[in-house]
């Protein structure tokens, strides 16, 4: 009951906001009442830095086992979403997918390959000038496919849903946008444990039409159940992210 209301609340906190759309923001100015949209069709992120650390229950009479890889492996990424903003509150929604995997040759050995998909939705308020109070949701969906040493092969697929809230920096300029996030959540509702960070600067040399780079942060803990015991990762993945953005 504790986390259906705790999702609940950060659910009503990330769309409740759309409602009240034209309320302008303390401190805000007239020129806050009119649309600032952008849409990030290629956002490419390069997560150099994996780290999987997995257990396997138990099962068919094995003792399971732990281990975290030493040689990450990266096969790619894509980001994609966008942003509008008006008289105080904004709405981001963006969405991932990302191929990645590693390796461990000390005994016992450990392979793990990773296919994630989130997609992520956040809705802000603005308290001070260009800072925002956000709440929202991510969905994670994973495959994870592992080999540790003599046990057999063991694929998971968990899929979560994580409220969210966070903090949020963004400034929109005619030239050069900044833009800067922190969030936390899961709460237990999904995840254990989501964290994620992101800062970025997006220049815009000609009207509806600039390039963005910065760098990304996601870490989670995640449990599933199998057998009445739980195989539980924890992954982070960080990287350089660059692309275009489209811009009314």
């Amino acid at each position: 009951m504790i986390r259906a209301l705790a999702f609940s609340a950060v659910l009503g906190l990330a769309t409740g906001g759309l409602a009240q759309a034209q309320t302008p923001a303390p401190g805000s100015t007239g020129q806050d009442d009119d649309w600032k949209v952008a849409v990030y069709p290629i956002l490419v992120w390069v997560p150099f830095g994996i780290g999987i650390d997995v257990t396997v229950p138990p099962s068919d009479g094995d003792s399971g086992g732990r281990g975290e890889i030493v040689d990450s492996r990266f096969d790619g990424a894509y980001l994609g979403g966008f942003y509008a903003e008006r008289g105080g509150w904004r709405v981001d929604v963006d969405g991932l997918w990302a191929a990645v995997g590693g390796d461990r040759p000390q005994l016992p050995s450990l392979t793990v390959d990773v296919d994630a998909i989130y997609f992520h939705a956040t809705a802000g308020r603005e308290i001070v000038r260009d800072v925002f109070v956000t709440g929202g949701v991510r969905r994670l969906a994973l495959k994870y496919d592992i080999r540790l040493g003599d046990l057999p092969n063991f694929s998971r697929k968990p899929g979560v849903w994580d409220p969210l809230i966070g903090l949020g920096w963004h400034r929109v300029g005619k030239t050069l946008e900044f833009h800067g996030t922190f969030e936390g959540g899961g709460f237990g509702v999904g995840s254990a444990v989501d964290l994620s960070s992101m800062l970025r600067v997006d220049w815009k040399p000609v009207s509806h039409f600039g390039i963005t780079a910065g760098y990304n942060i996601l870490y989670f803990k995640v449990t599933d159940t199998v057998r009445n015991r739980d195989f539980e990762v924890k992954q982070t993945m960080h990287g350089p992210i660059l692309g275009i953005g489209l811009y009314f």
